[in-house]
């Protein structure tokens, strides 16, 4: 996941690199935050697809935030925009560029977290990814394409259709990434299976589109099945 904020005031940056901090202590997932103290600078080093979604405030001392908005929006149709303002006299310039969220100065840490959940929404609404180091390198990986995961000899094994992608952390890093997601559900020790890749649930595994067999601890074998059931009528009926 990749942020950027922008912002002239540097107690005002502190203070949202702070929350930041604090947010993503719920989700143990990788991110870059990159801080650009005017709009010149986040625009020499901007490019079409660099950040999922972009902090602005609005007032900056060498440009205004609803303009480099502008700006983005005609390459970029699809990060998220979040502007902050000590006014709210910006908000219907903000629609006109598509701006998720509006936060008027002085905001709390309260605030600050409903937008962040709702962003998290909006993710988990279109086809977004996780993103796992890779030997040396960052991959992103669509949620979509994963199959299945497990761990073995200290590596989470990603196993999608086109090839399994191993990355070296720990189990309990790794597996909030996808629980956060409906279609997840962790079936046996150290491993998840995605709910909508299932071909057919046998008596002691699940059956994947792939053919491949993912089994079903025995201690909670009910609970599982009822949860992957609940899961599939949810779906169905327009739930999830």
């Amino acid at each position: 996941m990749n942020i950027a904020i922008i912002d002239d005031n540097q107690e005002d940056r502190s203070l949202l690199l702070g929350y930041f901090d604090e947010y993503f202590k719920q989700f143990p997932i990788y991110k870059t935050i990159q801080v650009f103290d005017s709009g010149e600078s986040f625009m020499r080093s901007w490019k079409k697809g660099a950040f999922d979604f972009i902090f602005i405030d609005i007032v900056l001392g060498d440009s205004n935030g609803v303009e480099i908005a502008g700006r983005i929006r005609q390459d970029d149709p699809d990060c998220l925009i979040i502007f902050s303002s000590v006014s709210s006299e910006y908000g219907v310039q903000s629609y006109r560029v598509r701006a998720f969220d509006y936060l008027l100065k002085p905001y709390s840490y309260a605030q600050f977290k409903a937008t962040l959940d709702l962003c998290h929404k909006e993710f988990q609404k279109h086809g977004k990814f996780i993103e796992v180091k890779e030997s040396r390198t960052y991959v992103k990986i669509l949620l979509d394409d994963i199959i299945f995961t497990d761990y073995f000899n200290h590596y989470i094994q990603i196993h999608t259709r086109q090839r399994v992608v191993k990355s070296y952390l720990r189990f309990e890093a790794f597996a909030p990434m996808l629980l956060a997601y409906p279609q997840f559900l962790c079936c046996y020790r150290n491993c998840i299976i995605n709910m909508d890749k299932v071909s057919s649930v046998e008596k002691f595994d699940f059956v994947m589109n792939t053919r491949e067999h993912v089994p079903i601890t025995r201690a909670e074998r009910r609970a599982i099945y009822q949860q992957y059931a609940d899961y599939q009528f949810n779906k169905l009926s327009g739930g999830v």
